[in-house]
């Protein structure tokens, strides 16, 4: 399992930086920025198609972006522009409404970090240590199945 989030509507912006990243590295962000367009895409959609219809509300998760190289790539994208993509292995049987659940409670996450009021404003979550552990502890016990999101905060 892989994940990204992304606040900046420019992935270019992200992707500057070293480039003498090992391969898998390389592969796994090209992987996240090829997905960052899918959602782009798919947004853009939505809008159309909501903006031809009466107020309709768009759908945050974006569901399964595609597969490469034996991996599935899902993505969420928020109200506030924030992308969220979860790179999973093929052998992973997932479910929408597991993804789903693991998006709502990585955007919730996120929003508590940057909502903490020692949190500082436009530096990276990733870095926040705190942060990464809540990531790792969902990801590590499971904890994205629909019916574990009460008992885990």
């Amino acid at each position: 399992f892989g994940a990204a989030a992304i606040s900046s509507n420019d992935p270019a912006a992200d992707a500057a930086g070293p480039t003498n990243l090992p391969e898998d590295e390389l592969r796994f962000h090209f992987i996240v920025h090829a997905a960052l367009d899918h959602i782009e895409e798919r947004d853009a959609a939505q809008r159309h198609a909501a903006g031809a219809s009466s107020g309709g509300k768009l759908e945050m998760y974006q569901g399964m972006l595609y597969p490469i190289d034996g991996m599935r790539v899902y993505g969420y994208l928020t109200n506030t522009r924030l992308k969220l993509v979860a790179v999973l292995d093929d052998a992973d049987e997932v479910k929408d409404a597991e993804m789903k659940a693991l998006f709502r409670r990585v955007h919730s996450l996120y929003a508590d970090t940057v909502s903490n009021p020692f949190h500082t404003p436009d530096t990276e979550v990733g870095g926040c240590a705190s942060f990464q552990r809540q990531i790792e502890r969902i990801v590590d016990a499971g904890l994205f199945s629909p019916g574990a999101g009460s008992s885990a905060r």
